[in-house]
């Protein structure tokens, strides 16, 4: 009966590396099997001499299996950046194979003198084939990530999943993405998009929503032609849930009450912050009177990272 592996391969943004010595660590085990293992991104190399590297699962009794115990791999990979402040890049779960034609994997077959299989990035579930190797081509340059640390947190992320949402999840991906942004302008829209990916704006009050229902009673009663009746009628509807600004300061009150970010209350900081979103989104530049936007950029990182997991600790 067939049997299934998986690879999760992933990016830590340039610079950082996991700081170990070996080109293999075991994350967990089975009896006296290694089931899940950290393994260097380039074949004879150590870890720590990439940013790159990919989490090896298996075998398991089918691919499924493989799925499931791949996407709570990259679950875990997502809290350990997070906790880690660092980026974490985990591709797509159908990236395309890198470019190495068939007549290259066979070249590379005699040269290791194992089967070879053109690695993805993010995860890849396969047929167990013993000693086959996951392999691209890949040339990179480096703050060290504490080797021990990592294998204790992501094992125990897979042993006992901390319960994350679809929105936890998704907010997690996108502040890890700014790790990887160039312009601190991106870098900082992506950092406060990640509070908004994680908000469930709240429904206003009845006496609200009745106003807002009279209003578009009265708009769709005009005289105006009927693309602007919809268009404002649209803009309208989201009035009956509170605003992204009152749901982020809600969300920040309630989860990281008493903490300061620079000289502010986390809700004071998180309104700071996202209207100034809203200003460079607008005008694409920053306000001439934001006089050390390195500094508010590391600071909301910080806070979208206390604010991501305070929430974690709240779910679990």
């Amino acid at each position: 009966m067939s049997q299934y592996d998986f690879c999760l391969k992933f990016r830590l943004p340039n610079g950082d590396f996991i700081n170990a010595d070996a080109e293999e660590l075991p994350i967990l085990t089975d009896g006296s099997e290694v089931t899940i293992r950290l393994r260097s991104g380039a074949r004879g190399s150590p870890i720590k001499n990439h940013s790159h590297a990919a989490i090896i699962g298996g075998p398991y009794p089918s691919d499924a299996d493989a799925w499931t115990v791949a996407a709570r791999a990259k679950r875990s990979l997502l809290l350990w950046a997070i906790r880690n402040r660092t980026g974490i890049d985990l591709g797509g779960n159908k990236h395309p194979r890198g470019a190495i034609t068939s007549v290259g994997l066979q070249w590379l077959e005699r040269q290791i003198g194992a089967p070879v299989r053109a690695a993805v990035h993010g995860i890849d579930v396969y047929e167990h084939i013993d000693g086959l190797r996951c392999v691209t081509i890949n040339a990179e340059v480096s703050f060290g990530k504490a080797a021990q640390a990592f294998v204790e947190q992501v094992a125990d992320a897979i042993t006992t999943p901390v319960p994350m949402t679809a929105k936890q999840e998704l907010a997690s991906e996108i502040l890890s993405a700014s790790y990887f942004e160039v312009s601190d302008r991106s870098k900082f829209v992506t950092v406060i998009t990640a509070v908004e990916a994680l908000l469930t704006p709240q429904r206003r009050t009845q006496q609200a929503i009745k106003l807002v229902e009279r209003l578009i009673e009265t708009i769709n009663g005009s005289e105006l032609d009927k693309a602007t009746q919809e268009a404002m009628v649209g803009s309208l509807s989201h009035l009956k849930q509170e605003s992204i600004g009152q749901a982020g300061r809600a969300l920040a009150t309630r989860l990281l009450a008493g903490r300061n970010y620079q000289s502010q209350s986390a809700a004071d900081f998180f309104t700071f912050c996202y209207n100034l979103r809203s200003s460079i989104l607008h005008s694409g530049t920053v306000p001439d009177h934001i006089t050390d936007f390195a500094g508010v950029c590391a600071t909301a990182r910080e806070f979208v990272c206390d604010l991501l997991i305070a929430s974690f600790a709240e779910a679990d």
